[in-house]
């Protein structure tokens, strides 16, 4: 029995079936951490207590956490900071780039289908073969058809290419959640620092304007003979010094309203900051953070470590087997003739199958050092991955105790600043009696100046504290609408 050639239905047959087999790519078991990477089951040192506001519970990520501050000022200037932010924009660029590689890496283990069509004129020199009564012609060669070609990928060289670049777009994922949450942290931190020194150029003002109600004190009494004029210049040199300190604290104040509008993508000419105050700022009540097992899934820099990771692993295996023979299959089908209306025709059919097989014996050492910085890589991510997750849990731990401190150290400046506030007011009223040296005054002012610009400082360094503890657990940047 005549062996039948191939119809084009088994042509397409033949794609159908590598384009199935194409889909079949393998994925990454589930990951797992390399060895040395810690687990522990607390983040403070052996001894320490968690701070009364910070509650460690499981399943907790805080959604949209500077919301807890109760601002609106401050919940919208993060609002056009994610906006509007360029570094933001950079990183997610890089996200869909890497996405879209990702995309062609897969692609790549598809088959390739083509159409192919050609147009030739040609000249049939008969002389030139030694044929001679034959004339010369000049004709046409019209083509249509198919192309198609699969790489069949039997040690999985192409899957772990494609496996990489998914990971590599995974990480990229990750590393712009990590930049939105960083930039949403650092603006809050501003905030915070502008209303810091808000508080303490207020109460610089105060305790100038008290200041100056003293001179005017000890210039009455120098002119009633009750104080030397030696005491009143001293008075008055001290007036001097509070008002030299006023200028530093503006100077500072107006960087930061300028660090603050280049973090939310506007040019200062553009754009003025809120006039952020403490008080504006509600302290939340608790403070939410996940249990240790949990940090390593909800931080974007751990899971975009362990991203890197897994695209490391990918690019080994693939080092491994790239050194292993190679199959390809191709097949094309073509209608040809020389004149257009015979092209059509089942006679002018033609097709063919091939496949190759190509094997390296010699390439000078490049497959093996290729496989060496594989290697190495490999290792260098482990290393990260633990890094990063040993600093995740420092932080947290770190964070967790300098807001213990800052509780303690707020109540005892607060306190401070009501025995300061109390011994001032005494020694203005005896002042005013008489009865109380004016240098004495002085001091009481200039110690209650102090106190009240600590408990500001301690104030905003607690607030930050609680603005690291949000963004070291891995706190959640999005709103509803993004999910």
């Amino acid at each position: 029995m005549p062996v039948l050639p191939p119809r084009p239905a088994a042509i397409l047959g033949l794609a159908a079936g590598l384009m199935f087999l194409g889909g079949c790519a393998t994925t990454d078991a589930a990951f797992t951490a390399p060895p040395g990477t810690p687990s522990p089951e607390g983040y403070g040192l052996a001894g320490e207590r968690t701070p009364s506001r910070v509650v460690v519970e499981a399943g907790v990520r805080s959604r949209t956490w500077w919301s807890a501050f109760g601002s609106p000022q401050l919940d919208e200037v993060i609002r056009l900071a994610l906006e509007n932010a360029p570094g933001l924009a950079e990183a997610r660029a890089t996200l869909e780039r890497h996405q879209a590689e990702a995309e062609a890496a897969q692609a790549l283990l598809k088959p390739q289908i083509g159409l192919n069509a050609r147009v030739e004129r040609q000249l049939f020199n008969s002389k030139g073969f030694g044929l001679s009564g034959f004339p010369s012609r000049t004709f046409s060669i019209l083509s249509l058809g198919g192309l198609v070609s699969y790489d069949p990928d039997l040690f999985g060289v192409g899957r772990s290419r494609a496996g990489e670049a998914s990971a590599l777009a995974d990480a990229a994922s990750w590393e712009a959640d990590a930049a939105a949450l960083s930039l949403s942290a650092s603006v809050a931190l501003e905030v915070v620092w502008i209303a810091g020194l808000n508080a303490q150029i207020e109460s610089a003002e105060q305790v100038i304007d008290d200041s100056r109600k003293l001179v005017e004190l000890a210039r009455r009494a120098e002119g009633l003979g009750g104080l030397s004029r030696s005491g009143r210049v001293e008075i008055e040199a001290q007036l001097a010094i509070d008002e030299a300190q006023m200028p530093d604290l503006f100077r500072q104040r107006d960087q930061a309203r300028r660090r603050l509008a280049l973090l939310a993508g506007k040019s200062p000419s553009e754009w003025a900051p809120p006039d952020f105050r403490l008080a504006d700022l509600v302290l939340p009540g608790a403070i939410p953070v996940s249990l240790p097992s949990e940090l390593l899934s909800g931080r974007p820099d751990i899971k975009a470590a362990e991203a890197e990771l897994r695209a490391a692993r990918f690019a080994a295996r693939a080092e491994h087997t790239d050194s292993l023979p190679k199959l390809s299959l191709t097949g094309d089908y073509a209608q040809t003739s020389n004149q257009i209306e015979d092209l059509f025709r089942s006679d002018s059919r033609g097709w063919n199958l091939s496949s190759g097989l190509t094997a390296p014996i010699y390439d000078g050492g490049l497959a093996r050092a290729n496989r060496r910085m594989a290697e190495a890589d490999l290792r260098g991510a482990e290393a990260r991955y633990r890094r990063t997750v040993l600093e995740a849990f420092s932080q947290v731990g770190g964070l967790m105790t300098s807001l213990d401190a800052a509780e303690t150290e707020v109540a005892a400046f607060r306190r401070a600043v009501d025995a300061a506030q109390t011994d001032a007011d005494i020694t203005l009223a005896g002042v005013r009696l008489g009865g109380t040296p004016l240098l004495r005054a002085i001091d009481a002012r200039r110690q209650l100046s102090l106190a009240r610009r600590s408990l500001a400082e301690a104030e905003a360094r607690r607030l930050s504290d609680v603005i690291g503890l949000f963004a070291a657990a891995g706190a959640d940047w999005r709103t509803a609408a993004d999910d």
